[in-house]
């Protein structure tokens, strides 16, 4: 299966578009518990669109209840799909902090949990069908066959051959790499069933691996939802139904590459202005009950970048004497712009605050 692309101009926008908003979202500071939120957040959409592009039923609210009663044992199909989905993704973020490579064990464990019911068990990748039975993905309307994948035993070949691609072109940006994989995966179609969600999830997977996650907040799948005709229409780029009638050696893929980067384009300026509110937020009450000499010694330190701060060199700025200023390093720590540098006694130097240093001079009222 080859997997080309070239480069358009629409993709190269949205590759500048994504690399601006992750390098913004860099800057910003974000509290723990706001970070969390909006990583909790990010998951549910995740796990209730990816099920939802399946055929599930369960709304928003109903898969939040469902991951928040996690000792329900008795759950409908719907509810254990979400479960799952949670589950998997769950997995992808302890094999994440491992760095686990992927490899068909990694894909086939990502399968088994996206697919349990009850215990743990591997699932087989998809076999033979019985003489005159056709495996195919049909329409759900018209009951026609809209996809009829690789025979069973080219699966795993195809799949040999996607880890080493993988592999033999990290050089590519991350986005195209989890592009790809998407369409890669769903292609070889190796399972009876969760290859979408198995593949959505091996994207995922693989931004993470490359730090292109957006901290974990971003979530394809809602506009996946929004738009499942441009989603199918797309990753299928217009080939014959039958795998080996284009699917083995198709097309150039940057029809389905660039609608990949378009919705995280999209995807990527909506987490950034949603961290950028809260951001905002956090800066307003760190900056709350502040003077004019506190501002002014965030402003010296933003302005000049300063990662050491002495006594001295703040004298000078502010034009008292040094014993003044120590008493007033005092009270910046107590307030927690300030943190000691070393020791405890005679202290001559301090550090500002990460809280305090992940502001940006706009913050204080000034221009940059």
């Amino acid at each position: 299966m080859k997997l080309e692309f070239k480069y358009t101009n629409e993709l190269v926008n949205y590759l500048i578009k994504i690399e601006k908003y992750k390098t913004a979202l860099d800057y910003l500071f974000l509290p723990t518990r706001e970070r969390q939120k909006l990583m909790y957040e990010a998951k549910l959409k995740k796990t209730h669109f990816s099920t939802s592009i399946e055929g599930n039923v369960l709304s928003y609210n109903q898969v939040e209840k469902v991951i928040a009663n996690k000792n329900d044992f008795k759950r409908l199909t719907a509810e254990q799909e979400v479960q799952n989905y949670w589950d998997a993704l769950t997995f992808l973020e302890e094999e994440n902090d491992k760095n686990t490579k992927i490899d068909k064990e990694f894909i086939f464990k990502l399968h088994d949990i996206i697919q349990r019911q009850g215990k743990l068990i591997r699932i087989p990748l998809r076999g033979q069908m019985p003489p005159g039975v056709l495996f195919a993905v049909y329409d759900s309307v018209t009951k026609a066959a809209e996809y009829i994948p690789p025979e069973y035993n080219d699966i795993e070949p195809l799949m040999d051959e996607l880890i080493n691609w993988y592999y033999n072109n990290q050089n590519l940006p991350a986005p195209i790499l989890s592009a790809i994989m998407h369409y890669a995966l769903v292609t070889i179609h190796p399972f009876t069933d969760g290859n979408g969600r198995t593949s959505r999830a091996l994207a995922t997977y693989v931004l993470m691996q490359h730090k292109y996650d957006f901290k974990g907040f971003n979530s394809f799948e809602e506009y996946y939802m929004s738009d499942l005709n441009g989603y199918y229409e797309s990753i299928q780029m217009g080939l014959p139904a039958l795998f080996y009638m284009g699917r083995e050696n198709p097309p150039h893929l940057e029809i389905w590459i660039e609608y990949f980067c378009k919705i995280m384009a999209l995807n990527a300026e909506k987490v950034y202005e949603q961290a950028f509110e809260v951001s905002k937020k956090q800066s307003n009450e760190l900056l709350k009950g502040l003077n004019k000499k506190d501002l002014t010694l965030l402003r010296y330190c933003l302005e000049n970048r300063k990662k050491v701060i002495k006594n001295k060199e703040l004298a000078e700025l502010f034009k008292v004497t040094p014993r003044a200023i120590s008493k007033w390093m005092i009270e910046w720590v107590e307030k927690g712009i300030l943190i000691p540098n070393s020791g405890t006694t005679r202290i001559t130097s301090y550090n500002l605050s990460y809280e305090y240093e992940s502001l940006k001079i706009s913050d204080l009222g000034f221009a940059e």
